[in-house]
């Protein structure tokens, strides 16, 4: 079978979509208020730490994923035990950012459709997406990262309802609600992208891999910072208590009773988003799963994950409150071990192996 290869500047698409796809139209650090726009930009810095654990792995051991990092240094065992662990991570979120699609599609656009009317066309599209293989859908990521980009653009249309007073005053509350907001965006959606250590390997240039993951970082935060600051620049304070902030927002354009009614562009962009968000989720729970397996084949693993990804939505929450609630308050603290702690002692058990022999090569 060929080996996918993804250039740097389509692992940078994807991630830049992985990070901002489904965010954008979310309020984030909402326990900041209209300071949320620092806890963006600290939330981003400090992720950072846990991308560069991960990636630094990844260079460390080329062509290697987390879970057969895992599998090298603590053995056969251990590998399996980290790779059913992140089968689940992968699977869990997957199927909690298919409840959030299913979710908004209901409230903004179709809220007459049943779920399974929303949901099963989209996991049709995912599934047949990480058949394809990361190769494609990174590819395909340029282009839908184009429309985000577009998306981003009009925010200049909304310069006549912009109220920088809604900016101020900076910190009134102190910094306890930036750096709760800051926690909550290092577990959604910095932190997640740990699963990017299943596709990392595949990158072409494994050299050039930090600095791609930092444009990354830097792109995605930067629109985030500024779709954050533009919804509370028009909405104020509200901004951080509504549902989809930016559907509202873009309500206000109303250019010369001409150009109006623009905000099905965040549908678009949030439909966009949550496709390559599931699918790389998908691939990732397949490719992770079929690592701790004794067929590592992970397309064999693709339908049977995907139908249990769309049973879960289902009944994996009882109501949209419960799946708010725990999206942002719990998930942060529930993702620790994959996202820090696992990654951490991998990295720390590496340097202290290649330390060693280092120092037993003059005595060889």
């Amino acid at each position: 079978m060929k080996l996918e290869q993804l250039s740097s500047r389509g692992l940078t698409a994807l991630m830049i979509m992985w990070l901002v796809g489904t965010p954008l139209s979310v309020p984030l650090a909402a326990s900041a208020g209209h300071d949320a726009w620092i806890s963006i930009i600290l939330g981003a810095i400090v992720s950072y730490i846990i991308i560069w654990m991960y990636t630094h792995l990844c260079q460390l051991y080329p062509g290697k994923t987390l879970v057969e990092i895992g599998e090298v240094l603590f053995g056969a065992w251990a590998g399996r035990i980290i790779g059913f662990i992140y089968a689940w991570y992968s699977f869990h979120l997957g199927v909690l950012i298919l409840k959030n699609f299913i979710e908004y599609i209901l409230i903004i656009a179709l809220p007459e459709t049943s779920p399974l009317t929303v949901s099963a066309p989209m996991m049709g599209i995912v599934l047949w997406a990480a058949y394809a293989g990361m190769e494609v859908l990174s590819r395909c990521s340029i282009s839908l990262l184009i429309l985000v980009l577009v998306e981003a653009m009009l925010s200049i249309l909304m310069v006549k309802d912009f109220q920088p007073d809604n900016l101020l005053p900076l910190v009134d509350r102190g910094w306890m609600p930036i750096l709760e907001g800051m926690t909550e965006l290092i577990g959604f959606p910095f932190g997640e992208s740990i699963v990017f250590a299943m596709i990392i390997p595949q990158i072409n240039n494994i050299d050039q891999a930090k600095k791609t993951v930092l444009w990354a970082l830097i792109t995605s935060g930067f629109l985030l910072v500024l779709s954050n600051v533009r919804n509370t620049l028009v909405l104020g304070n509200i901004s951080s208590k509504l549902i989809y902030p930016s559907y509202v927002a873009y309500q206000y354009i109303s250019i010369a009773e001409f150009l109006e009614r623009v905000e099905p562009i965040t549908i678009v962009t949030f439909l966009l988003g949550a496709f390559v968000k599931i699918s790389v989720c998908l691939y990732a729970s397949a490719k992770s799963f079929s690592l701790a397996m004794p067929s590592k084949q992970y397309r064999l693993y693709l339908i049977p994950l995907s139908l249990l990804m769309l049973q879960f939505t289902f009944f994996i929450y009882k109501n949209d409150m419960e799946m708010i609630k725990f999206s942002t308050k719990i998930w942060q603290w529930y993702s620790v071990p994959f996202q820090i702690i696992i990654p951490l002692a991998l990295l720390l058990t590496a340097l202290i192996i290649k330390r060693k022999r280092m120092h037993s090569l003059p005595h060889s």
